[in-house]
């Protein structure tokens, strides 16, 4: 298992040894939008990535339901994480 805070990807749980896994694909997307100083938009990853409309969707619904990356005003942006607790 790849920890998500070496692929740029943040989750809550990476502390516990809960990481998620990437794939090479989704190591691309987690780094095409974390390299992005703005959140970016679907097609603006699609673009930038060269994956298919689909396959980047499952991709992106994947490492927003993991915590990885969010989703803010129909953009996608590095999910900003509390590593305090008492921070929420």
């Amino acid at each position: 298992m790849i920890p998500l805070e070496t692929a740029c990807c943040d989750t809550l749980d990476c502390d516990s040894g809960d990481c998620l896994q990437l794939t090479p694909r989704e190591e691309v997307i987690c780094g095409t939008v974390c390299e992005s100083g703005t959140p970016l938009s679907f097609s603006k990853i699609r673009e930038r990535s060269g994956l298919h409309q689909e396959v980047l969707s499952r991709i992106l619904r994947r490492l927003s339901v993991y915590g990885a990356l969010e989703k803010v005003d129909g953009n996608y942006r590095r999910r900003s994480v509390n590593k305090n607790p008492e921070d929420k």
